[in-house]
């Protein structure tokens, strides 16, 4: 038996999970048992358990998206892993039987109806051992775990969704970026991918200029806040003025919350150059009214992007081992399992750039 922290139903009042004992996972062919060392509890999580911001899910869950841990036991099919690996645990589970449509779930986050083939798979990092497919688990190198603890590394949960986007854009070295949704911690963690994979200037848009400043502080000029006032075409124009003398806005990527008002990722969409990359990968919740003729004649390309490619996690590592991606900016908050309650208060209560819950079994 191990300890776990269930999920059993969706309630408007804390307590929202039981801390109990439920039977150890055991690896089947293609699955790897990891012991994990650390979770991250993100800030959205207490408005899925309040029902707040529902996400379907099939109860008794364990959440907890991602974690750091080693390798307990792994079944037939694995060529690579080992007892004992700190590994890296990438949540986005995606069905094995079809090549064109592999549909998903989200460990420990959300479980979409009719995926019933993928139930085994649903229970998350907050308890003390997890299951989950070979091909979700990702080697932490030696180097890498010589330079950061457990706790830094559960970053990468957050790291590999705005990576994924930017890579699905094609952002390249030498290029400019507007990001909506920067003072969040997915947001922030897009700014830092975005320097990191070479970006000349990236425009980090939100309300609080405070936050934005902090970026400037932490990582330097090549970070120019926005401040955007929700006055479309003005803040439109302010994206325009940020990019410099001389240069144009290359892709524009949103990472806003559910609640949030689209017109302030349309603002920086609406900056882009002729032929730029608009990705969105937020989660407002309204539809999406773009200028159809506008976008025609300057050939924008705008993408939807769900989480992130499998080899993401393994060049992102490369990225933190060179030095590119810097871990240590984040303050944690470190809490034990019997502790769940107050991590997801805390998360909650931090929903900001460089702010991190982090639960230790």
């Amino acid at each position: 038996m191990i300890r776990a922290a269930v999920l059993e139903k969706i309630k408007p009042t804390a307590p929202f999970l039981n801390l109990t004992r439920v039977p150890a996972p055991v690896a089947g062919k293609g699955d790897v048992v990891v012991k994990v060392l650390a979770s991250r509890v993100t800030s959205g999580s207490k408005a899925c358990f309040d029902g707040t911001e529902p996400l379907p899910v099939e109860l008794p869950m364990i959440p907890g998206p991602g974690a750091i841990g080693t390798v307990k036991s792994h079944g037939p099919g694995a060529t690579h892993l080992k007892v004992g690996q700190m590994v890296y645990v990438d949540p986005t589970i995606r069905a094995r039987d079809h090549p064109i449509n592999p549909q998903g779930i989200l460990q420990g986050v959300f479980m979409p109806p009719g995926l019933d083939g993928l139930l085994e798979w649903r229970h998350g990092s907050l308890a003390e051992e997890l299951l989950i497919p070979a091909e979700n688990v990702t080697v932490i190198p030696t180097s890498v775990q010589q330079k950061y603890t457990s706790e830094q590394l559960t970053s990468l949960a957050v790291l590999t969704i705005p990576h994924g986007g930017m890579v699905s854009a094609g952002l390249k070295q030498g290029q400019t970026i507007a990001i909506t949704g920067s003072t969040g911690s997915y947001g922030s963690a897009a700014v830092a991918v975005a320097l990191a994979m070479g970006a000349r200037r990236v425009l980090a848009g939100g309300r609080n200029k405070g936050r934005l400043d902090e970026f400037v502080k932490v990582f330097g000029s090549r970070v120019v806040p926005v401040v955007q006032t929700g006055d479309e075409a003005k803040d439109t124009e302010a994206f325009i003025q940020a990019a410099g003398e001389g240069f144009d806005i290359d892709v524009a990527f949103d990472i806003l919350p559910p609640a949030a008002d689209f017109g302030y990722a349309r603002s920086a969409i609406l900056a882009l150059r002729p032929q730029g990359v608009a990705v969105l990968m937020g989660g407002v919740s309204t539809n999406v009214v773009l200028p159809y003729s506008l976008f025609v004649f300057k050939d924008i390309t705008i993408k939807g992007k769900y989480m992130h490619d499998r080899a993401d996690p393994t060049q992102l590592l490369g990225m933190i081992d060179a030095g590119l991606l810097d871990l240590s900016k984040d303050h944690i908050e470190t809490f034990k399992l019997e502790q769940v309650e107050e991590a997801i208060e805390w998360a909650a209560a931090n929903p900001f750039s460089f702010k991190a819950a982090v639960v230790v079994p």
